[in-house]
């Protein structure tokens, strides 16, 4: 058995190259210059434009060999076309412009002793990044970690392998223009789930591992996993239209957040309606997305505002990830009580509230504890490209270490220097 250049007779030595491979090449990126650094992902940036032929080809091999097995929100996340290839090229090319992350004195002060201590951001070290069939996300994924000076493996859905060898290999080639450790980026080309369990096993080479996908794949890993875990659980996200909202901007909001992408983690799920708000309002409210093809669902009450709305079931189901031409409906009679609902059902992603009340607002910001808050703006903007970021490698619904879009910073760590004269402790 072989990839690329690693051979290989059996996946448990297979895995062991890979966590191996990747503790050795996260040692030389420790100290490789961050102009050296951007400078591969500006050259990756070139490839990915050069090679856009290339790239759509093993693409629509692996559309070719899922029509008919995916649903249409992860087709359309494991499509690459010549707007997505650009975005990812901009994107190396935004990442490769930030400042280096690294060695940056977060802190410093000087003891009593005299002594001087600082504390300074390092690589995290190595990464082992599962994300599902999105192609995009290998290059993302890479550019982010090799900035932040991390080795990374990656392992994307079996669906979107073609694609990923692809961008992977793209990677590789700027590297080795560079003279860098082509294992400083690795894509893990068997699909056995086997294999992911024997990786998450290796906290003796691997430092972190980031899971993006479905529920079911991060509760799996997170079960298995003797390897710190940061979780991008489902993205439940809500949207409150208080009675003291502008509805011309409530509708915008909502149509934007439930249809500009149904298959994505930041699509509204779930809008929240103040009871208040009069029949005819309510009404515009529910057609403006019952008219684009929205199906919703709700209790009894909802039911009995609109017809249109069938039966949610158990209350329990408002904690659903439709990613699809579908939405929760929930009335309440205030922003605390919209505030309670999300408490209960939100995946702590992304919440919106629609309101022209200053009170409202800051009620709301200050009682939802997602990792992203909207005033008067579509849950679509939780992203890493949309907070400056260039990419994220997810969007962490975690409290520790990192929350929200996950962009190059949330790559490091740290340690504590300190400098002394001989100084010993009484």
């Amino acid at each position: 058995m072989t990839c690329s250049n690693l051979k290989y007779s059996n996946l448990e030595e297979y895995s062991d190259l890979l966590a191996r491979n990747a503790q050795k090449a996260s040692k030389t990126l420790r100290t490789l210059p961050g102009e050296k650094r951007s400078a591969v992902l500006n050259r990756v940036a070139q490839i990915l434009r050069d090679r856009k032929p290339e790239i759509l080809a093993a693409n629509k091999i692996d559309l070719e060999a899922a029509a008919g097995k995916l649903d249409d929100s992860k087709m359309d996340r494991l499509t690459l076309n010549d707007a997505r290839i650009e975005a990812m090229a901009k994107g190396a090319e935004e990442i490769a412009s930030f400042a280096d992350p690294l060695n940056k004195v977060l802190e410093s002060r000087e003891l009593k002793n005299g002594i001087k201590i600082s504390r300074v951001a390092v690589p995290i070290g190595s990464v082992f990044f599962i994300f599902e069939s999105r192609p995009n996300v290998t290059i993302d994924g890479a550019c982010l970690c090799f900035k932040a000076g991390n080795a990374v493996i990656l392992r994307g859905g079996k669906e979107s392998l073609n694609s990923a060898k692809c961008l992977a290999g793209i990677f590789h080639e700027a590297l080795a223009e560079a003279g860098i450790d082509q294992d400083a980026v690795q894509l893990v080309t068997e699909t056995s789930h086997d294999l992911v369990g024997m990786l998450l096993q290796r906290n003796d080479c691997l430092d972190l591992v980031i899971p993006r996908g479905g529920e079911r794949l991060i509760r799996a890993v997170v079960e298995q996993s003797k390897i710190p875990v940061i979780k991008h659980f489902n993205g439940i996200c809500h949207v409150y239209v208080d009675k003291s909202a502008d509805m011309d901007k409530a509708v915008n909001i909502l149509i934007n957040a439930k249809t500009q992408r149904t298959g994505v983690c930041n699509a509204m799920e779930c809008v929240i309606i103040d009871r208040h708000i009069d029949d005819a309002t309510t009404k515009k409210l529910i057609d403006c997305l019952a008219d684009r093809g929205v199906e919703l669902f709700g209790n009894k009450d909802a039911q009995s505002h609109d017809s249109r709305i069938k039966d949610i079931g158990d209350d329990s189901n408002y904690h659903h990830e439709y990613l699809a031409l579908k939405a929760s409906v929930k009335f309440v009679d205030n922003v605390a009580e919209a505030c309670d609902h999300i408490e209960k059902n939100s995946s702590r992603h992304t919440e919106a509230v629609v309101a022209e009340d200053a009170s409202v607002q800051d009620y709301f910001v200050a009682n939802v504890d997602s990792s992203s808050v909207m005033v008067n703006a579509s849950t679509r903007f939780a992203d890493g490209g949309e907070y400056g970021l260039g990419a994220e490698v997810g969007i962490s619904t975690d409290k520790l270490h990192a929350r929200g879009p996950m962009g190059v910073e949330s790559l490091c760590s740290y340690k504590w220097i300190l400098r002394g004269n001989g100084q010993v402790r009484g």
